[in-house]
């Protein structure tokens, strides 16, 4: 059973509200802990255009007074006014339906990103990786992990020895190791993570190549690697810059992303400061990913 029947097979309930473009990582780190899933989307069109969906998704239903704590926390945090949002009981089989027919298959230059519903078989010329909406980050949907996978896309060097911190799905480690056909290490502090990341890498036939296990950024890594790809947010990144030089080899990089364009000069900085230097950037509708370099210890 996959994380979506699991899911369906309880009573879920759900809470949708609007967002600026700059409250969106907030919000998620606000409500991760909270939240079994946690959804976004760009509004394209209307009067609503630039604005961003989020919807949560609670398996069981959830404890309103924290919900709302969350929420007032998230919004003095992203200084915006408050969000009023219902949360509300859905039916278990419309949240089955509704995770899997939005989630089209995805093509990233030469990766075609699909869940397990879409019964094509992959195109011929692409990478296919098998990945269903879940509990954990990463279907390629989002920005920021569009933005790394267009950085793997262009890497113009072959890494031997790959690190991926804050690996959520695995998605970016499962891309690198089907590229390269290389061992990859992915880490996360969540341990349903960990789970999720596990399970992808059999379902893509890559788990004899990825290592995976529970870390607090690099708490539990003692390795050095020449390639460190690490999709979490501003300020995670910024607070772990030295532990990414300290772990990345010399002419290695690092692909960096989880925060929005206005994030970027403060992410860049607090890696050039300490020697790090740019390379190239990637953005995609309001967000940034960097990959930047070590040329000398």
């Amino acid at each position: 059973m996959d994380v979506l029947e699991e899911m369906a097979s309880v009573e879920t309930y759900e809470m949708k509200f609007l967002l600026p473009p700059k409250a969106v990582p907030v919000f998620e780190t606000a409500l991760e802990e909270i939240a079994s899933a946690v959804l976004t989307v760009m509004i394209e069109h209307g009067p609503d255009k630039g604005m961003w969906e989020m919807q949560a998704i609670f398996e069981g239903k959830p404890n309103e007074q924290a919900v709302r704590s969350a929420l007032n926390q998230a919004c003095k945090m992203a200084q915006i006014q408050p969000i009023t949002a219902d949360i509300r009981k859905m039916p278990a089989k419309n949240w089955l339906q509704a995770c899997y027919q939005s989630f089209k298959p995805i093509v990233i230059g030469k990766y075609y990103i699909y869940g397990s519903h879409i019964q094509e078989e992959p195109p011929a010329d692409k990478i296919a990786l098998k990945i269903d909406a879940a509990t954990a980050f990463g279907t390629g949907e989002h920005q920021t992990t569009h933005g790394c996978l267009e950085a793997l896309n262009h890497l113009d060097f072959v890494p031997k020895k790959v690190l991926d911190v804050g690996c959520g799905s695995g998605i970016l480690s499962m891309a690198y190791a089907k590229t390269f056909h290389q061992p990859v290490d992915a880490v996360d502090i969540d341990e349903e993570s960990v789970r999720v990341a596990t399970q992808n890498a059999k379902e893509n036939g890559v788990a004899h190549l990825m290592h995976v296990w529970q870390s607090e950024g690099y708490k539990h890594v003692s390795d050095t690697y020449d390639l460190i790809l690490c999709n979490i947010l501003a300020r995670p990144l910024m607070d772990m810059a030295n532990d990414l030089k300290h772990h990345l080899n010399v002419g290695g990089e690092a692909i960096l992303s989880g925060f929005l364009n206005r994030q970027e000069r403060w992410v860049l900085k607090a890696h050039t400061d300490i020697g790090l230097k740019l390379i190239t950037k990637y953005r995609v509708n309001g967000w940034s990913t960097l990959v930047v370099g070590k040329d000398k210890e």
